[in-house]
């Protein structure tokens, strides 16, 4: 009997034992959730300032580059303006100056290929 009597006496304790481990362990996944949602939101929070960062300096790179389109238009607007007014007064234009056409249309380059122009002519 006393063989029979010693398993069931010692089986009620590994219980108790195992029911404290698992306490145990419920009571460090409550201490830990929150620790790691926390950390989880810390690192959110630096992710989402990074892109918060590089959209910020996009967009002032975008708004450079359209004050930039925005002058070079006033310009462009300007110097026809002046190229209109001159014609209409039959301004002829200078060497040197804003009346000077930019571009060279392709009757332009045709011209140049058939009939060079030396520096002295100038």
């Amino acid at each position: 009997m006393a063989v029979g009597t010693l398993p069931s006496a010692t089986a009620p304790t590994r219980m108790v034992e195992s029911e404290g481990i698992l306490r145990m362990l419920l009571l460090v996944l409550a201490l830990a959730m929150p620790l790691g949602t926390l950390a989880y939101l810390k690192i959110q929070s630096t992710r989402l300032s990074y892109a918060m960062g590089e959209i910020k300096e996009r967009i002032h790179k975008e708004e450079e580059l359209q004050r930039k389109l925005l002058l070079e238009r006033s310009r462009y607007q300007r110097d026809e303006e002046v190229q209109v007014y001159a014609q209409k007064a039959g301004l002829e234009p200078r060497k040197q100056g804003h009346l000077i056409r930019r571009a060279f249309t392709p009757e332009d380059q045709r011209i140049a290929k058939l009939r060079p122009v030396s520096s002295d002519a100038m």
